[in-house]
């Protein structure tokens, strides 16, 4: 809006001639500023599912919301070793493990990564080109809780060269004041932001709102909270543990309330690519043509090797 503005100041420089026109061009300015809320326009209460042995999650898809640029959004509970080395290309997959986990994972990756998410911290795989991975507790047994999570490339940077980021605990920037902390996951809130960033720009933020507190936030132009414990309101509808509110995507900010017990929540925010996705397991692509040269090259060795853990 300050564009705006200043193409109005140079039409008061040029036409002004008296206060009159100086007064309508003002209240111009002031209407053209207003900001407007964005509106939840779906409410999804979701349910934990079993989905293998020692794995249970809600999985929050992009094929059935609208998330895009995220593809995959799963709260997960999971304590064993699922599902082995195995390939991504095309997007970045993060895992975020929740500070309340009672166990980390182990990371492990065929550019030669060996790393610990433990609880707090966070694990970016930019696959791009392509590439293998492993992630299991590091402890068989013991309970993990997170979140794994998809990111979708534009057609530009489905072939970007494979990178991997990793924060600690503490090396998740928060922003707490007397009414809220927020841990800025990925992205930017009121200028704070972590030192690593993907291809793909989105926020992700762990909210955490004191009892009969608020916070408001400036989306980009798709946003959507999650629901993690204790219960409040956007707008006129309610959030709780494992609901989804999904918002329109005109808007410029977005107001959470917290009630009695406090708020704790995800919000997730991104511009979407609005280009053709094609699925193929681990891989997403653009293109049909795009998914059958990424198969071939997995299938012929291109995207390197990790064999199975046998302890280190």
């Amino acid at each position: 809006m300050r564009f705006a503005q200043i193409i109005f100041i140079g039409s008061l420089v040029v036409l002004a001639t008296g206060s009159f026109l100086i007064k309508n061009v003002n209240s111009t300015i002031i209407s053209q500023t207003k900001i407007m809320n964005k509106k939840v326009v779906r409410k999804t209460d979701l349910v934990f599912k079993p989905a293998f042995p020692g794995l249970k999650g809600v999985d929050i898809m992009a094929h059935v919301f609208p998330i895009e640029p995220f593809l995959v959004f799963t709260e997960f509970y999971m304590d064993r070793p699922v599902f082995g080395p195995h390939p991504h290309a095309g997007v970045s997959v993060m895992t975020y493990m929740l500070p309340d986990s009672k166990g980390s994972f182990i990371n492990r990756d065929s550019q030669g990564d060996f790393s610990f998410i433990e609880p707090g911290g966070m694990h970016i795989m930019q696959a791009g080109r392509g590439m293998l991975h492993d992630e299991f507790p590091k402890e068989t047994g013991t309970e993990t809780h997170g979140f794994q999570i998809w990111i979708n490339h534009a057609d530009k940077d489905r072939f970007v060269d494979p990178l991997s980021m990793h924060a600690s605990a503490a090396e998740i920037p928060e922003v707490i004041t007397r009414d809220y902390k927020v841990r800025v996951v990925h992205g930017t809130f009121l200028n704070t932001k972590p030192d690593y960033r993907m291809v793909t720009d989105v926020d992700l933020f762990h909210i955490i709102l004191q009892p009969n507190t608020s916070i408001t936030l400036e989306p980009k132009q798709m946003a959507f909270v999650y629901g993690l414990r204790g219960s409040g309101n956007s707008g006129e509808e309610s959030v709780h543990p494992q609901s989804l509110l999904n918002y329109t995507s005109e808007g410029s900010q977005i107001t959470l309330n917290a009630g009695i017990e406090g708020l704790e929540c995800m919000f997730a925010s991104g511009n979407p690519h609005n280009e053709p996705i094609t699925y193929g397991g681990p891989f997403v692509m653009t293109t049909p043509e795009q998914m059958a040269e990424t198969k071939r090259r997995y299938a012929a060795g291109e995207m390197g090797k990790l064999e199975p853990y046998h302890g280190k």
